[in-house]
Formats: C-alpha cells, structure tokens, sequence
C-alpha cells in the first residue's frame, strides 16, 4: 500500500512538470513530443517497481541499482529519440525514481524511530524497574532509613520549577512545631533561601546550629544527569557529624532518580505521529528516557555489587553457555584470574569443580535443562579438606510474558545460577549427630545381645532339662529377631529425619560394593543349594553414595532373594549404567509376589502371607522400607518386576551425579 501510494505521487509530480523539462532535455526528445496514456503507464510501472524494491532492499543497494538503471535508460533515451522518434521520458522517469526512494527511505526511519521510541518507553515505564510508590511515599520510607542513625526532625523535598520557583512535594516531620505563626513562616523562609544557596551553588549547603553541638541543617541538591531537578532538606537536631555528609547526598541522589522518572512518565512520549521524527521536543523526551534507563542499569549493578560480598559463591550463565555474572567468591574458589574472566564459559567454569563423582558437568546440565528442575550434588575434596554443596538452578520466565509483566502461564528457562556453598563445618555437626544416633543405638542394643548371649551359653550346658532347653532357644531366637528389629526400625525412622544425618555421601564404586556383598552371603546360599551369579558389566563410573547405606539396600535384596528362593536355583545380580543413572538388579527363581500386593510391600511393617511358609522365612516387614527410604534419600527409585511361580527382579536406581 505504501510503495503504490508513493509511486502515484511521485508519478503525477514528475509528470506535471515534464512541460517544463521538455526544454531542458531536448536531446532526450523529439521535437514534437506529448505525454500520453502510454507515457503515464510506464512512468507508473518504473516507479512502482522502484517503490516495492525500495521497500525489500537496503538504501545503499538500491542507490547503486538506480546509478546503473540511470545510465541504461539515459542511453536508450537517446537511441530512441534520435533513430525512433520516441520520448521515453528519462529525465521523469531517473528523478522520480529518485525520489521515491528517497521517500521510501524516509518511511523505513520513521518506522524504525517509532519502534525504538515505543520500546523505551515501555522499558522506562515497566512496573518491575520503576516501582510505583509515590515520592510522599519515598520520603517517608528514606525517613524511616535516615531514623534508624539520626535523630531526623524534618525533611522536605522540593521540585524546581521551570520559573526557578522551589515546590514542596514531599514533607515529613517527626513532632509538631510548638511555634508561632510568625516563627514558623521566617523559619520556613530560610529553608527556602538555603535550599536556592544550593542551587545556585549546585553542592550541599550546611547550617550548624547555634544553640546544639551536634545539630545541623543540610539543603542537598537533587542532581540527575547532570541537571538539577530539586532540593533535599534536613534538620538534624543530634549526632551529626561531618563525615554524614556522603549518607546525606546518597539519598538525595537516589531520591533525584525517583523524581526524575516519576516526570518523565508524565511526558508525552508515545510516538504515534509521522512529524514526531522531525520534533526536537520528541527527541529530547527520547533522550531523558535513555538517560534514565542508565540510571536504571546502574541500580540493577547495585544487586550485582552487593552479591559480590557474600560468602556463597554465585555465577550466572545465559542458555548459550555464556557466563553473565561471577562474584569474587567463585572466582576464588575456581582459581580465576581477572584476565581469565572474559574467557570462561559455562562448561570450562563447572570443569573447575570436577571430582570423581562429579566428572561430567555436561550431564547435569542436560539433566537441568530436560527436566525443569534444580541439580544439587556435593563436591568433596579431600586434599583440601573442604566438601561444597553445588546447586544448579533454572531461572525462569513466563512463556508468553512482556517485559515486566508476572502472569500464571507456562514457564520458560531464562539462565541458569549456580551456587556453590561450603558445607564442611555442616558435614562435621552431621558426623557429630550421627554418632550420638549410633551410640543411643548401641546401648538400646546392648541389653538385648546380653540377652540372647547369656541364652545362647546356657544353651551350650549339656545339664539344661529338654523343656528349659526349648525355652531358652525361643529366648535366643526372639532376642536375635528383636535386635534385627531394633537396628531396621532405627534406620528407617533416622532415614526419615528432615536433616538426612545418617547420610554421608563419598565416591563409591557399587560394582565393587556387590562383589563384597556376595562374598558375604556365599556362606549362606551355599546351605540352601543356591548359587549366586554376578553379570559382569563394562566399566562403571563412581557415584555419590552413602557406603554403608548402599550396602544394607544391597545386603537387604539379596537376603529376601535367598530367603525367598527354593533350593538349587540362581540368583543374579547386575550392576548397569544407564545414561543418567546406574541401575543396580537382583534377580531370583523365588515363589514371586502377586500383582495386587506389589506396590504394598515398600509398606513398613507389610508382609507378603503365603501357604506352607516357615517361621524362618518370616520377615519384620521393614527390609524393603529401609531399602526404599534409602534409595530415595539417593534421590533414586525402586522398582519390582514379579509373578507368582516364576521369580522376582527387584531393582534400584541413583542418579550418576
């Protein structure tokens, strides 16, 4: 629409003026030449061609594709009136062609400029850079801050005016004037004279008192940008000191940028009109609204600054790897130098904190990224003696959200933030704890093992009656099972605790763990006829475990699996590294568990009933929940694949890192 608009206009300027241009070309012409139909339709086409092409292509481009249309057309210009007697209309058709690009061009800056405008404007208006408190408001938070170390007795903002005139927006006082009239107003006026001194003086203008030692009044200029926008004036009635000075005009250059955008909102910024390019009054409302976005970034650096100082180390990194922010903290840790900063990227950053467990960050990031969900590991050194919490953190935004906006929908990743905090002195409290834990353990233990101990030796006296005898290998065999019972239930219920105490994770090697295990239990599979079989798998990369706890899971599963399990048949246990887990399988030709009872069986306390079972097959109905509760502590699952008659496989899964 645009390109046929500017090639009508051009077309019938060029064209009314050709009368006129006739004699200036006459080279270019016949003698007897006469605009007709024809004429206009091909001044017509050219132009509209130039105004779509104007439109697709760059000025540059353009202006080089006219120089050589120019010339061609120049040419057959002359041919054509010298041999063909015909006016192909050069001199029209070159500077209209001309002009319309030039109008085209003017069109694409126009368009470019309202955009851009529309843009700042949104940016210095968004609700999350600009909070919307009023500057009343303002100043009555600033006074509540300046409250907490001055005795502050009034403060007043004032706005200068374009006539030089100062406007009080803001007043807080903390006690009524007890005062005359007449006092109060000579009073007033001397605040509005030193508050000008300020001004004209653009620094901080400083009254001591002259009845108080450490009282004073400051009128500090409110500056932004270089421009004087009002005045702040305080009455300190104690405690002031000269060094108080800076404080003083901290506040009122944060009380400046407040005021300096709370007037540009009320400008007219929207640049709605084709004339708003060519306005000096539009540009210069552009101008203040990138002033304050400066203003606005060196706010949001604040934040940056102030992270700086903490003791947790932070990095930000954007979705392309690229690293936004590093506080000295991590750099410290990661041994990064200032020069070496501009280089690091997301991936050589994490491959600063390999260890053993931790040994392929690449996957953790992947994991993040898939699955929404923050990564957490510790990262042991044992050379330094420090161990470190890691955590990787999706920072998201809403899906289909402006800038500034909060709304409920679907949310996207934004960047990514990684912690890394020292938890060494926490390890070490937990350590302390778990002691405690085992020790209260041991001394509820210690009476039942005397028991089944003292039971078990008078067992061994041949003089014992055959009923005493019966009794005490029921007090022998249900003390062993009460000890069992007590150790189960201690795990699982410390297991639960909020603060994992009994969880300490180490570099672990679970292939090794199995082969252990089985060692352990060839004894006892041997008197049942049973024989155990390892799978042996490729080459398994450590995990961050708790040792002990993995191999009570691991010890648990093979002795239901051989408890469980007829005469002359196998058990196999397989060690399997998946692509973001390791898997550990066992494996048996057992009696199997119905479909029904499947998901119960990671109950406490649940027991599967079956015909013909014995008092030895007997359970506590807590081995599974202890297996269960310490995989899960892992971050894992268990699962189960069974049917009656035929076996069970149960299995376990921990996360790689």
């Amino acid at each position: 629409m645009l390109s046929l608009a500017v090639a009508v206009f051009v077309m019938l300027l060029s064209t009314a003026g050709h009368a006129a241009l006739v004699s200036l070309y006459s080279a270019l012409a016949p003698a007897n030449a006469a605009l007709t139909w024809m004429h206009l339709v091909l001044v017509f086409g050219v132009l509209l061609a130039f105004a779509i092409a104007g439109q697709r292509h760059p000025a540059k481009t353009m202006g080089l594709f006219l120089a050589v249309f120019s010339t061609i057309w120049l040419i057959a210009a002359l041919i054509s009136a010298r041999f063909l007697e015909t006016d192909l209309l050069a001199l029209p058709i070159i500077l209209g062609a001309f002009l319309v690009l030039v109008i085209i061009h003017f069109a694409k800056l126009w368009e470019i400029d309202s955009k851009l405008t529309s843009k700042l404007v949104l940016l210095s208006t968004t609700g999350t850079l600009i909070t919307g408190k009023s500057p009343a408001m303002r100043v009555e938070t600033g006074l509540r801050l300046l409250e907490t170390i001055f005795p502050v007795s009034e403060v007043v903002v004032f706005d200068l005016q374009t006539d030089g005139s100062l406007l009080p927006v803001g007043r807080a006082r903390k006690e009524a004037s007890k005062s005359s009239p007449t006092e109060r107003n000579e009073t007033w006026q001397q605040t509005v004279s030193q508050c000008e001194k300020a001004i004209a003086d653009r620094q901080t203008v400083i009254v001591p008192s002259e009845y108080l030692e450490h009282a004073a009044k400051l009128a500090v200029p409110l500056e932004y940008d270089g421009e004087i926008i009002g005045v702040l004036f305080v009455d300190v009635r104690d405690d002031y000191e000269p060094d108080d000075q800076l404080l003083f005009e901290a506040f009122a250059g944060q009380l400046a940028r407040n005021f300096q955008r709370n007037e540009l909102k009320s400008r007219n910024l929207p640049h709605s009109n084709w004339w708003s390019s060519f306005s000096t009054q539009s540009a210069e409302n552009r101008l203040s609204v990138v002033s304050l976005l400066d203003g606005i970034l060196k706010e949001k650096s604040f934040g940056a600054l102030a992270t700086s100082h903490l003791n947790e180390a932070h990095a930000v990194a954007y979705l392309d790897g690229t690293i936004a922010y590093l506080n000295k903290r991590i750099c410290a840790l990661a041994g990064i130098s200032e020069e070496e900063i501009p280089g690091i990227d997301l991936f050589s950053l994490l491959d600063r904190f390999r260890t053993l467990v931790f040994n392929d960050p690449s996957l953790a990031i992947r994991r993040v990224l898939q699955t929404g969900q923050s990564y957490k590991s510790e990262l042991d050194f044992p050379e330094s003696d420090q161990t470190f919490q890691l955590q990787i953190i999706p920072v998201k935004l809403p899906a289909n959200a402006d800038a500034g906006t909060v709304s409920e929908s679907t949310e996207k990743p934004a960047c990514l933030l990684i912690t890394l905090k020292n938890i060494a002195a926490k390890k070490e409290n937990e350590r302390l704890r778990s002691d405690v834990a085992n020790l209260m353990s041991h001394e509820l233990r210690t009476p039942i093992t005397s028991i089944s101990g003292f039971a078990e030796m008078l067992l061994l006296d041949g003089n014992i009656p055959e009923e005493a005898r019966e009794y005490l290998s029921i007090i022998a065999s249900e003390s062993q099972r009460a000890s069992t019972l007590l150790t189960n239930f201690l795990s699982v219920s410390n297991l639960e605790q909020s603060d994992k105490k009994e969880v300490e994770k180490v570099p672990v090697k679970i292939d090794k763990i199995v082969r252990e295990v089985i060692e352990d239990y060839q004894a006892i599979a041997k008197k049942k006829r049973i024989r155990i079989v390892e799978k042996e798998s490729e080459y398994i990369p450590p995990v961050s475990a708790d040792r002990g706890l993995i191999t009570k899971a691991i010890m648990q599963l093979l002795d239901n699996a051989i408890k469980y399990s007829p005469e002359r048949t196998s058990i196999v246990i397989s060690t399997i590294l998946e692509s973001d887990f390791l898997r550990v399988e066992v494996e048996d030709r057992g009696f199997g568990i119905p479909k029904g009872e499947q998901e119960k069986i990671w109950q406490k306390f649940y027991r599967v009933a079956r015909d013909g079972q014995s008092k030895e097959e007997e359970s506590t109905g807590l081995g599974l929940s202890l297996v269960k509760q310490i995989v899960e502590q892992h971050n894992g699952e268990v699962s189960l694949i069974s049917s009656v008659g035929r076996g069970s496989r149960f299995s376990f899964k921990i996360p790689r890192l």
